[in-house]
């Protein structure tokens, strides 16, 4: 039996707002699920209530953008996504660099004792 994610209500709600790589296995699935949300609320367990303790979390790749429940006893892991700038250090989500279809391929000529600009360019007119 996994430990199960041990959270108090201040540090829940710490959680809000930010966005989190989050891990889950549930005991009839052998493999874990990852899955990158935001998270919207937490829901904590009171008197009389059924369920256990979850967050209220948006899939970031969900087209309705409706929040679903993560229970905490199936979270394994879950990170922080942080900002940060080009000379900070940490993690980072909206920088991700994507692979440039539209690009040509084509290999930039070698620079040649500093006659060629440093992005490649010869001046001269390719047709």
């Amino acid at each position: 039996m996994r430990k199960p994610f041990a959270v108090d209500a201040a540090t829940a709600f710490d959680y809000v707002g930010q966005t989190v790589l989050i891990e889950t296995q549930w005991d009839e699935e052998p493999a874990s699920f990852w899955q990158c949300v935001t998270i919207a609320g937490v829901v904590l367990p009171v008197d009389g209530m059924k369920g256990a303790p979850c967050f209220l979390a948006v899939e970031l790749s969900s087209a309705t953008q409706e929040a679903s429940e993560i229970y905490f006893h199936n979270i394994r892991t879950i990170r922080v996504m942080r900002h940060r700038d080009r000379r900070g250090s940490g993690n980072v989500l909206d920088r991700v660099a994507l692979p440039n279809s539209a690009r040509s391929g084509a290999a930039l000529p070698a620079r040649r004792n500093g006659h060629v600009p440093s992005n490649g360019s010869t001046g001269a007119a390719h047709p």
